[in-house]
């Protein structure tokens, strides 16, 4: 792990992000999903990564996940706001979400990158998991 590979899934969030509400105006629906999705998956690699943990796989996006909300102050919040942008990685290759939907998981994709960032302190804070109910290392 290096502090570039570390800043490199960061700036690739923040352009994702972007780039989701950039295809979501120009109509390209999965495109927009998929970039969403991106986002979060680049930013919970990001934080992985800073904290030695695993993050190979979707399974291990799931863990991490978990892992944070349990330092927030509304841990289900955050599953809940995980589970709305995941649905947005299955939108890509099924395109069955209506428009709302992939409006809303945007939203929750930023909502989420920028509620751990604060209530974790910082994206990057070295402070390990307190839960770790849920993470296979």
């Amino acid at each position: 792990m290096t502090q570039a590979e570390i800043e490199n899934h960061i700036v690739t969030a923040e352009r994702f992000l972007r780039h989701a509400e950039e295809e979501f105006e120009a109509g390209d629906l999965p495109q927009a999903s998929e970039k969403a999705w991106g986002a979060v998956a680049h930013y919970l690699k990001s934080v992985a990564k800073f904290r030695g943990w695993r993050n190979r796989s979707h399974s291990d996006l799931n863990y991490i996940a978990t892992d944070l909300s349990y330092e927030t102050d509304d841990p289900r919040s955050i599953r809940r706001l995980y589970g709305s942008v995941s649905s947005l990685h299955q939108n890509f290759y099924e395109d069955w979400l209506p428009e709302i939907s992939i409006a809303e998981g945007i939203e929750d994709a930023r909502e989420m990158i920028h509620g751990l960032e604060t209530r974790t302190g910082r994206p990057l804070d070295p402070r390990p998991s307190q839960a770790n109910r849920s993470r296979r290392r």
